[in-house]
């Protein structure tokens, strides 16, 4: 797995990096729906508070609440954090994903969203038509393409003694730019698909 983090290729880190989150999706779906009270987690997190408590009235104005507040979840957790250090061999960046995947699945099964679903979703491949797997996915994609864009290196998550990287990296070289630009149109489009469902009450 270290490997394929660190492959030269960006599609082979995309698959690494979503594949490692997949895992802790799947685990923390399963246990969450089992093993914990439904609701858990509603308003306690960070996204649901800047979310808000309802719907906007038309699709085009949830979408541009929802895809808003992912791009600028994207830029601050991890862009940002890319530029800013690696940790080891790894760019900071590359932890938030794998956050939220485990994040994503105790909400979905404790059915902890914003705007509640009838009953919580049962481990399935139903999942597979709701938004979030695909901008966990875009997050993990966005990760991998700019992961050799850090100014500095840490030895650990938690030291915070860093070291300047030389040569300093150059943004253009940096980035995978076809893999960055999929990520955004990926991204954008699960926050329509999930601002269609959401206004349709889908």
């Amino acid at each position: 797995m270290q490997r394929l983090l660190r492959h030269p290729s960006v599609w082979v880190r995309f698959l690494a990096l979503y594949g490692l989150g997949l895992g802790f999706f799947i685990l923390g779906w399963v246990v969450s729906y089992y093993a914990l009270p439904e609701g858990i987690l509603k308003g306690r997190t960070g996204a649901a508070l800047l979310a808000g408590e309802g719907a906007s009235p038309t699709v085009l104005a949830e979408f541009l609440r929802i895809a808003g507040l992912n791009l600028a979840i994207l830029f601050l957790f991890v862009l940002l954090p890319n530029r800013m250090v690696r940790v080891g061999d790894y760019p900071l960046g590359y932890l938030p994903p794998l956050a939220w995947s485990l994040l994503y699945a105790v909400t979905l099964g404790t059915n902890s969203f914003t705007i509640p679903m009838p009953e919580r979703l049962a481990p399935s491949l139903s999942v597979l038509g709701r938004s979030g797997l695909y901008e966990i996915a875009a997050y993990c994609l966005a990760a991998v393409s700019t992961h050799e864009i850090a100014v500095s290196r840490s030895p650990s998550i938690f030291s915070f003694h860093t070291e300047p990287v030389r040569p300093k990296p150059d943004w253009a070289k940096g980035i995978h730019r076809r893999g960055l630009g999929t990520a955004l149109l990926l991204l954008l489009a699960a926050c329509a698909w999930e601002a269609y469902r959401i206004v349709k009450g889908l």
